[in-house]
């Protein structure tokens, strides 16, 4: 395994970056530099629903609560157990009965409710009955049935039973299949527009470039999610999916690697600069 210190030979372009990684196993933390990657560290034995960072703090949904940090920093907020979390400026997060509530001032307001939360990104919900856009205090259905997934950043994008959706004069068709997720790079989208994003189904891997969508050659593994690093270069850092079965896949100029976690039902991964605390 590499050592964080060799990884330093990459250039300023390059900055030291941590994945979270959430599982039924618990939380994980690894270190990464572009497609290099050092300690892998289990920060937490609980099984992890989901993540998300909130004002450059780590939020994580498990079936106790929803914390803020990890280990002995983590802060419960009091909402309970929580089946996915996003944030938007305002921490989003959705109960398994499908409670979605925002955290104001320290305290949990009732937004709304879904069928069956699957994921939440900036303000909206993915579910079993569709898609949700939830601001201030009213959850409101905008459209698609059998959402697994949604991306809110530029156009927003939704991956379905029955196909992968942008937000445009409606929901209109991207891609067709069932798709299981979709992830769009905050980084380098603009407002009405896409940057780098992936989205899959349980065969395929696809890409977002120059206005187009491709299948990933060499990834034959079921991607559940995938997290953007940061760099100091306008074309963005390192590229990271992981699979359920605990595989974390980074990007390199030739193809993909490989690095087995040690992890069982891997759920959702997030990247954020490398600094403690968490």
């Amino acid at each position: 395994m590499s050592s964080i210190d060799e990884k330093r030979v990459y250039g300023p372009d390059s900055d030291e970056t941590a994945l979270f990684v959430a599982s039924e196993t618990g939380l994980a933390r690894v270190a990464v530099v572009g497609a290099r990657i050092g300690e892998i560290e289990l920060l937490d034995r609980d099984a992890t629903n989901d993540l998300a960072v909130h004002d450059d703090r780590l939020a994580a949904a498990t079936d106790e609560d929803v914390f803020l940090g990890t280990g002995e920093d983590a802060e419960p907020t009091g909402f309970g157990r929580a089946a996915a979390i996003g944030s938007d400026g305002t921490l989003l997060a959705a109960a398994p009965d499908g409670t979605v509530a925002r955290r104001i001032d320290g305290e949990w307001e009732i937004a709304g409710a879904v069928e069956e939360p699957h994921a939440i990104d900036g303000s909206l919900i993915a579910a079993a009955d569709g898609v949700y856009r939830c601001t201030g205090t009213d959850c409101q259905h905008v459209g698609l049935d059998d959402a697994n997934d949604v991306a809110a950043t530029g156009t927003p994008h939704a991956a379905t039973a029955d196909g992968l959706y942008r937000l445009g004069n409606g929901w209109l068709p991207a891609l067709d299949g069932t798709f299981s997720m979709v992830s769009t790079d905050r980084g380098t989208a603009e407002l009405g527009a896409i940057g780098r994003a992936h989205a899959a189904t349980a065969e395929t891997l696809y890409r977002h470039a120059e206005g187009e969508w491709s299948a990933v050659d060499g990834v034959d593994r079921a991607v559940v999610d995938v997290a953007y690093g940061r760099a100091k270069s306008a074309s963005g850092g390192g590229v990271y999916a992981v699979t359920a079965d605990g595989t974390l896949l980074s990007e390199t100029d030739d193809g993909w690697r490989d690095h087995p976690l040690g992890l069982r039902g891997v759920r959702a991964v997030v990247a954020r600069p490398d600094r403690k605390p968490v």
